[in-house]
């Protein structure tokens, strides 16, 4: 932390998940600690990444550069990670940055907090580079503003302890890579949570993505996208929770998957939950009754509720 915390700046937990693409990382790591006045503390939460990465994850951390970092045994996805780090650090503010993104600006924080200004209570911030998203203007005596209709990037997202508090974690039910940060948006579409944009052009750079390494690994990013979100055949898992979000058929601060079992120095064990199990089950059914054209929206909403109350 760099300085106090105060009513204008206030303590930012940011937390990067990371596994392996070790230039990227370290790119982003050291951005944020050069570029960085405001009060923050930077928890890097790695998903069992080579041993290289990790050795110099844990020399930056004792040159104070990384102020908390974890590790887990394995690739537990990018949910997990982040609520790992926001659940180990509460803040005022918790923040996901991904281990792509670059700080360009030594004021990216304090204009971050003059955009997002007193509406930072009730809302969420995310980026937009130059008009990338279909926004509208919103002008009010704090500032200006850009409203979403339904969702925002995640990878430089902002939330204020009260809207945690209101709807929880990222969903962990897609996996490795899925639509988390969709998720959590349309979570809080439902609960009447306003969500904001910035323009962080000049601010935070996209240092591009590489699916190559993803791949040596047997990780299809986009082939798990299409698998969650579904196409005109069959719908996916996440416009499941879409039509179970609308209905009030589930709850919008979602049970998780897996849980926080120790903590021994930089090493965190996971574990699932074993109630979860039971209720991935009944979404996967659910997910069946989505798709059988047979049925009605009613019918459907019925054989949902007696699903998910079994589990």
């Amino acid at each position: 932390m760099k300085a106090q915390e105060s009513k204008y700046y206030p303590q930012v937990n940011i937390t990067m998940p990371v596994w392996n693409r070790m230039d990227d990382t370290l790119a982003s790591i050291m951005s944020v600690a050069e570029m960085t006045s405001t009060p923050y503390t930077l928890t890097v939460v790695d998903n069992g990444s080579e041993a290289d990465l990790r050795r110099e994850l844990l020399d930056m951390h004792a040159r104070g550069i990384i102020q908390n970092v974890y590790f887990l045994d394995r690739n537990y996805g990018v949910s997990c990670a982040c609520n790992t780090g926001w659940r180990l650090h509460p803040a005022s503010i918790l923040m996901k940055l991904d281990n792509d993104m670059e700080i360009l600006s030594k004021t990216w924080m304090q204009d971050i907090f003059a955009m997002w200004g007193k509406q930072r209570y009730n809302t969420l911030f995310g980026p937009v580079w130059h008009g990338s998203e279909e926004r509208c203007r919103v002008s009010s005596e704090w500032g200006v503003y850009w409203t979403l209709p339904l969702s925002l990037s995640g990878a430089a997202l902002l939330v204020s302890a009260k809207v945690h508090e209101s709807i929880g974690y990222f969903s962990e039910d897609y996996g490795v890579y899925g639509e988390e940060d969709a998720d959590y948006c349309l979570r809080c579409h439902h609960a009447g949570i306003r969500k904001y944009t910035y323009e962080c052009a000049d601010m935070i750079r996209h240092r591009g993505t590489n699916d190559t390494e993803y791949q040596a690994h047997g990780i299809n990013k986009r082939g798990a996208h299409e698998a969650n979100v579904g196409n005109a055949a069959r719908q996916g898992l996440f416009a499941l929770n879409l039509f179970l979000y609308k209905h009030g058929l589930r709850p919008l601060n979602v049970p998780m998957r897996y849980h926080v079992a120790a903590v021994n120095g930089h090493n965190v064990e996971i574990r699932e939950n074993p109630a979860y199990a039971a209720l991935y089950a009944s979404l996967l059914h659910c997910q069946e009754v989505l798709n059988d054209a047979s049925l009605d929206e009613e019918q459907k909403k019925l054989r949902m509720r007696q699903l998910l109350v079994s589990s």
